[in-house]
């Protein structure tokens, strides 16, 4: 049973902002998008890697494919992560029995997390990693809050998603027009309920200036 990942790190990171993607720039000593390619090459459960990169640079993808023997290959990804997860599934299409989909701005898995997701969805078909809201939760429109959310059933998800193969890909084909904002609403629109496995708040995504000032002091603690 062979499991591939698939790194998303196509994007512009416009709410990041700066003319390197975010992916791409530095954590210490290596690109933020190295921090989990270095879990997946590490981890007995993956077994290959697939990254889709922004067009213009085949320089670090050439990079990472050489520093990474478990890269396959690096393609470019498209104008939309949904797009980007579709062009990956179809590259590695025949290839392997479960998939990994990871957002390359999320540097902080670690190898115990792989293995729970990998070993888990064996049974569940569709698993991903997930905390607890620890804040109450309120639902809002045009500022005004309309409601609040009982937080105890609330939890906010993260990556690397994982899936039986053939199940993201018969569901990305049946909404192939549709851009979901993450790849469990895929499956979950064909009726199939994934399970969560917990993790922790480390395994945040950059997505803003103030991210990368926790990302940093991540790291120099990581690498001490």
């Amino acid at each position: 049973m062979t499991t591939f990942a698939i790194v998303c790190a196509a994007g512009s990171g416009k709410r990041f902002g700066g003319k390197t993607p975010k992916q791409f720039l530095f954590l210490k000593d290596k690109m933020i998008i190295e921090y989990s390619l270095s879990v997946f090459e590490a981890s007995p459960f993956i077994d290959g890697v697939v990254i889709l990169i922004p067009d213009g640079y085949k320089e670090i993808g050439n990079l990472l494919k050489e520093k990474y023997k478990k890269i396959l290959f690096w393609n470019y990804g498209e104008d939309e992560r949904a797009k980007t997860v579709k062009k990956g599934l179809d590259l590695i299409k025949g290839m392997c029995d479960f998939v990994a989909i990871h957002d390359a701005a999320r540097p902080f898995i670690n190898l115990q997390l792989i293995e729970k997701l990998v070993l888990e969805v064996k049974d569940s078909l569709a698993v991903a990693p997930a905390v607890s809201a620890k804040d109450t939760v309120k639902y809002v429109t045009d500022g005004y809050i309309q409601n609040t959310i009982p937080r105890e059933n609330v939890y906010l998800v993260q990556t690397p998603q994982v899936f039986k193969f053939d199940l993201i890909y018969a569901a990305y084909e049946k909404f192939k027009d549709v851009c979901f904002t993450d790849d469990l609403q895929y499956v979950e629109a064909i009726g199939v309920k994934p399970k969560i496995v917990e993790s922790t708040g480390l395994n945040f995504k950059i997505t803003t200036q103030e991210d990368m000032i926790f990302a940093k002091a991540i790291a120099e603690q990581l690498l001490k």
